[in-house]
């Protein structure tokens, strides 16, 4: 693979978790119901998967791959996520839930050291430090006392684990049992779970609550569900080239995905550049750098 080709994944990687981040702002925006959207985001994600991956495996053979377990865990480990997102929010507020997913890169950052073998350099620590302070100034606003940020209860907490085993896990089975002809496959059927668990939330509320899927709704989680396909297949591809190490990996999209998010949201959104943002995307820049040395 062609060092042009690895910074297509990269980038692909970074632009469409970059784009989730800013259409989930417009959801709220617009006030879009999460779960009609996230439902039919998993079934376009089935859609563009099956279409992907039936040229090079059948349905049948991949019930029968040593990865699909893993991959039913991984579409839990999804719909959990989202979940606990909506819990940690409403419980302890935007920025405690932020901050959870955001510093949980270090977990799978610090576990490709004893299972990877990724090289273990000064320069690398500092800038895997530097990277989860960049990561942590971003999630906090300028107004919140050091005595709000103290409010650490176990949603949160759960939540930073949970999204950690998430990208452990992704590339745990990247490494252990993927290759060019089965990255489709294993995303599509992590999506294909999500939508068995999520898909059983919402007909349980179309039944019992007679609720209604909305037209803006549907179409929400038709873009969705393409840009949230994007992020996921194209950082396993960018895991699984040579030579770039997922310690490097992680803190790098981490970093770029904050930044272009918080530029994103001033463009679109007009959402002001708060001083600790600003801080945070300086910090993290010198961070890229250092872990990449």
């Amino acid at each position: 693979m062609s060092w042009n080709e690895f910074m297509l994944f990269l980038v692909f990687a970074i632009v469409f978790s970059t784009v989730n981040h800013l259409m989930f702002k417009a959801f709220a925006r617009r006030r879009i119901d999460l779960l009609s959207a996230i439902v039919i985001n998993y079934v376009v994600c089935v859609v563009i998967g099956y279409r992907s991956s039936m040229a090079s495996i059948s349905m049948p053979a991949m019930l029968g791959q040593n990865w699909y377990p893993f991959s039913v865990l991984q579409g839990g480990l999804l719909v959990a996520c989202l979940f606990l997102i909506g819990w940690t929010t409403a419980k302890q507020g935007v920025s405690i839930a932020s901050l959870a997913t955001r510093l949980s890169v270090a977990i799978p950052t610090v576990i490709a050291f004893f299972l990877y073998d990724d090289a273990v350099t000064t320069l690398k620590i500092i800038g895997i430090l530097a990277a989860l302070f960049a990561l942590y100034l971003s999630g906090v606003e300028d107004g919140e006392t050091a005595a709000e940020l103290r409010a650490i209860n176990l949603l949160p907490f759960i939540l930073f684990v949970s999204f950690g085993v998430h990208s452990t896990l992704l590339k745990f089975v990247q490494a252990r049992f993927l290759d060019n002809t089965s990255y489709h496959a294993y995303v599509m059927a992590s999506f294909f779970a999500a939508l068995l668990i999520s898909g059983l939330v919402l007909a349980w509320r179309i039944f019992k609550q007679r609720y209604t899927i909305r037209r803006q709704d549907m179409a929400a989680g038709l873009i969705l569900g393409c840009t949230n396909y994007g992020a996921v297949y194209f950082l396993i591809r960018a895991l699984g080239v040579p030579g770039w190490q997922s310690s490097q990996l992680f803190p790098t999209i981490s970093i770029a995905v904050v930044g272009l998010s918080s530029l994103g949201a001033w463009v679109v959104f007009n959402e002001r550049l708060q001083g600790r943002t600003l801080g945070a995307l300086i910090i993290g820049v010198a961070a890229i750098a250092l872990v990449n040395l």
